[in-house]
């Protein structure tokens, strides 16, 4: 009995490291996706020098345009193969001198199959030094008077607030009006083709806003959504959004299509990628196709207002 015990005790060590992995969990298992790993993985990086990873997905699937912005990395770019689609390549831009993790990209296919990247332990180092025996050439050491750097950091301050109230003028040079949706004088599919009308003779893409022209569309469009099915789209992320419209029986567009349009805007506005006039034109077709297809079904209230008198029947008369 006693050297049974003495072998128990030897043994219980390796029944713990047995039931370690059973504890835990991949968070690829929990969301039920896929997983692939990035092709020629670089251990070490130098800070704020991008660099390009590469992944083959192994179907057709869209990115979903989360965690382009992370904690210790950014993702400049996300492009695929023109021979090989599967083939996608991303640039990255370290933003942190530590061992840091690049977070999963999720993509999801027509059939709604959840694909993400491998999260990846990637060390950040220090860009090294290409000058060698520096000396020191500086001289000594004098203290500036207080009140001049005073004077000195108020004019700076008042230059950059006129600088700033400036740029927030410029860019507002198209203001979109809600209160059309307000007072119903006209459908809520005319009003939202008039402001993208208005956008595209907008000089915006000629001065290379391209963010600020993303913007818009976004902003149109989610403001027809919030009119035209009575909620708060504005005030939603892109996820929280579709799951919306997927409970809306009188919506009706393509979600696949509808999801490549987000992933463009997100590229633009957030992964600094400019567009090409193709592309612009792709997204604006896109946009004019999905509130023409939820346009009201009843039009017949405005053709009360235009048979009121005073109403533009009654001046045609």
């Amino acid at each position: 009995m006693k050297y049974l015990l003495i072998l128990l005790f030897i043994l219980s060590p390796l029944f713990l490291l047995g039931q370690e992995p059973s504890e835990k969990t991949d968070d690829s298992v929990k969301n039920n996706a896929q997983v692939v790993e990035y092709q020629n993985k670089p251990e070490k990086v130098v800070f704020a020098e991008p660099f390009k990873l590469s992944f083959v997905l192994p179907e057709a699937a869209t990115f979903d345009g989360e965690n382009l912005s992370q904690k210790d990395f950014e993702i400049l770019s996300l492009t695929q193969n023109k021979q090989n689609p599967l083939l996608t390549e991303i640039t990255v831009l370290p933003l942190n001198l530590q061992v840091s993790t690049l977070t999963a990209l999720g993509f999801t296919t027509a059939e709604g199959k959840k694909i993400e990247t491998e999260s990846l332990e990637i060390d950040i180092k220090e860009m090294p030094s290409k000058i060698k025996d520096l000396i020191d050439i500086r001289g000594p050491y004098r203290p500036l008077n207080i009140f001049l750097i005073i004077l000195i950091a108020c004019l700076l301050g008042a230059i950059s607030a006129v600088i700033v109230r400036f740029i927030k003028r410029k860019k507002r040079q198209l203001p979109l009006n809600l209160s059309p949706y307000e007072k119903q004088e006209q459908p809520m599919h005319e009003i939202a083709l008039s402001q993208l009308d208005i956008l595209v003779q907008s000089d915006l893409w000629e001065k290379n806003q391209y963010k600020l022209y993303y913007s818009e569309i976004s902003d149109i469009l989610r403001q027809f959504l919030s009119a035209r099915f009575n909620f708060g789209a504005q005030k939603m992320t892109a996820r929280e959004l579709f799951k919306k419209l997927k409970t809306i029986p009188d919506f009706k567009f393509d979600f696949n299509v509808l999801q490549k349009l987000q992933q463009s805007i997100i590229l633009v506005k957030f992964a600094r990628v400019i567009p090409t006039v193709e592309d612009r034109d792709n997204v604006l077709k896109t946009a004019k196709e999905m509130i023409v297809e939820n346009k009201e079904k009843d039009l017949t209230r405005y053709q009360k207002k235009d048979n009121k008198p005073g109403g533009k029947n009654e001046k045609n008369k």
